[in-house]
């Protein structure tokens, strides 16, 4: 909890204004029903719903569905892993896990990749148990299995992401043999309770059986061809999603072993793999090959997709079993007289992580924030701002309790002040929304400037300025490490 402290976001005006939308829908209007496939994850809107009615709207109740579900994610994770392999693999994750950006930040802000982490996380374990032998040869009770289905039930509600390390499970129940296969209904059994409770609920309402469905299979075109393209076009090497990107088949492999989000964890977790292969028959090697393969079908399910984003935080599940594979190793290593070496992974994997935390953007929206602050610093005076600025800012201010009607996106006139951020402005023209009046929104030559507000620039850039070594990155690397948080001018219309 003290690392999510020290990386908290809270709320960044992007999805997660589509869940704070839908919790508040059930707030103000119950029984309620979403409108798109955001307000309709209910393991989301309905655990913010519960956290703003007890505490009230803030950043911290927003994101306190997320932050739960990650202390309860690490809390199974540690009993399992304590459980099969004993205190030193369970310690040696928890660090892993406590300081891997692509988990601990993620954690911080209303989406649905912890909550779904949580569900198979756990769900893989509850599995396990249910496959345990017991002595008269027949496998985990019927309540273990149940149980299996209703949490793999969530995770699919939760995301249709979820589908690879479901398919992972049934996999993994059906080869472990007869016994695991007569009770493998229970768990479908489960499954259906949740998913056919939630289908139920929706039709009820609509009228609609296909209305979730139509939600789901309707929203964004993704195209990642013309993504890459784009990039290469431009002379950068950073995609819109923040990966390295060089061919749209790489693109994937990139996504794991370079990437800020999960620093060195896929390269220990290859080789942590090698070794967890090369071990004897047993129950050790069995549940590796588990982990793995449930690792792999999670990653190939969302790297060979044509139809998702190449998003880093849809690669949680395989970073999990990465941080598992390299914490087992690493305990090996140690128990077999190798401390060194296993120190220096120890050490290598957590200050790379603390690394890759120093360039983390824990404020994506400090520009909105700057506005809803300036705002409530002049609650008279009005002000003229581009539409992606202030409809990114809406939820800043509502959570805030800043009233909005100062601020204005019509064309600024003499002797109107401007709120400008050139990096906003650009994002707006972008938008199909203001494309055709984003030249409004650009600097003029009859403004003048009154004011700057900067955001503090990152420890890590200030380091390799010192050093001479800035200069060397790719422009767009480098702008990403360089820039402050923040750049907004103030402008007064001449």
């Amino acid at each position: 909890m003290l690392m999510q402290w020290r990386v908290f976001v809270g709320y960044q005006a992007s999805d997660d204004a589509n869940y704070l939308l839908g919790a508040t829908g059930w707030l103000e209007h119950s029984p309620y029903v979403g409108n798109s496939h955001w307000t309709l994850r209910h393991t989301l809107t309905l655990p913010t719903a519960l956290s703003i009615s007890t505490l009230g709207l803030s950043l911290f109740s927003v994101a306190l569905p997320t932050l739960v579900y990650f202390v309860a994610f690490v809390a199974v994770q540690v009993w399992a892993l304590h459980r099969h392999f004993g205190f030193a693999v369970a310690a040696g994750f928890a660090l892993f896990a406590m300081t891997t950006s692509g988990m601990v930040v993620n954690s911080t802000y209303l989406a649905p990749d912890v909550s779904e982490l949580f569900f198979i996380g756990t769900t893989f374990w509850v599995l396990t148990a249910a496959l345990e032998p017991r002595e008269d040869g027949r496998t985990g009770s019927a309540r273990l299995w149940l149980l299996a289905g209703l949490l793999a039930g969530l995770a699919w509600i939760n995301r249709q992401t979820a589908a690879g390390a479901l398919l992972a499970f049934a996999i993994t129940a059906w080869l472990a043999g007869r016994p695991a296969r007569v009770r493998m209904p229970w768990a479908v059994l489960g499954f259906a309770l949740v998913v056919g409770s939630e289908w139920a609920y929706l039709t009820v309402m609509t009228g609609d059986p296909m209305y979730r469905f139509s939600l789901d299979l309707n929203h964004d075109p993704v195209n990642r061809v013309a993504e890459v393209q784009r990039v290469a076009a431009s002379g950068g090497w950073i995609d819109k999603e923040g990966n390295l990107s060089v061919h749209v088949l790489l693109d994937p492999l990139l996504a794991l072993f370079v990437s800020q989000k999960y620093g060195l964890l896929f390269w220990t977790g290859v080789v942590a793999a090698w070794h967890a292969w090369r071990l004897p028959q047993g129950k050790d090697r069995q549940l590796l090959m588990r982990l793995m393969g449930l690792g792999v079908i999670a990653f190939v399910f969302v790297g060979a997709n044509p139809k998702l984003y190449l998003v880093p935080r849809y690669l949680l599940v395989p970073a999990w079993v990465a941080a598992v594979l390299t914490a087992w190793w690493v305990a090996r290593l140690w128990s077999v007289r190798r401390r060194l070496l296993a120190g220096g992974v120890m050490a290598a994997v957590l200050a790379v992580n603390m690394l890759c935390l120093s360039v983390e953007n824990t404020q994506p929206r400090a520009i909105e924030q700057a506005l809803v602050d300036w705002v409530r610093s002049h609650p008279q005076q009005p002000i003229h701002t581009d539409i992606e600025t202030f409809e990114r800012a809406q939820g800043f201010f509502r959570i805030a309790g800043v009233a909005t009607q100062t601020v204005s996106t019509a064309p600024a006139r003499p002797g109107d002040r401007v709120f400008y951020s050139p990096i906003r402005v650009e994002q707006c023209a972008a938008q199909l929304r203001c494309r055709d009046v984003a030249s409004a929104f650009r600097r003029q030559p009859s403004w003048v400037s009154t004011e700057q507000l900067v955001g503090p620039a990152k420890p890590v850039g200030q380091l390799l300025n010192s050093l001479g070594l800035a200069q060397r990155l790719p422009a767009d690397i480098r702008r990403r490490i360089l820039t402050p948080s923040y750049e907004v001018t103030l402008y007064e219309v001449r």
